[in-house]
């Protein structure tokens, strides 16, 4: 049975209570997404949730479900046949970064744009 409140407490820490997508600050309220999609296969792991506004997630017309090329592009969602332990996400401040099992990143590629 999957721990929802661990899961999200695991992966605000991680982000340090920014948006994963656009990282601004996020509200009590988040989504939390899975890169690779239940629908593909994907499981309820700290290495495959990001937390996101909801509009980042799926409210607004730039936001993750509604452009799957570009959040495919960013990393935001990964491909079926890909798992997302070893496919990078690509945070606000552009660095790269793989998530991982423990709730942590693993940075490829380190930016300094503001985080």
């Amino acid at each position: 049975m999957t721990n929802w409140k661990s899961l999200r407490d695991l992966t605000l820490a991680r982000c340090k209570g920014y948006c994963e997508f656009c990282g601004f600050a996020l509200p009590k309220n988040f989504a939390l997404h899975h890169r690779k999609l239940r629908s593909r296969g994907g499981k309820d792991t700290i290495d495959n949730l990001i937390a996101l506004h909801h509009e980042c997630h799926n409210l607004n017309t730039n936001s993750v479900h509604m452009n799957i090329t570009k959040a495919t592009e960013t990393g935001h969602i990964v491909p079926t046949h890909e798992n997302p332990f070893e496919y990078p996400l690509q945070l606000s401040n552009g660095s790269t970064v793989i998530l991982t099992i423990d709730g942590n990143y693993n940075e490829i590629e380190r930016k300094d744009n503001g985080w």
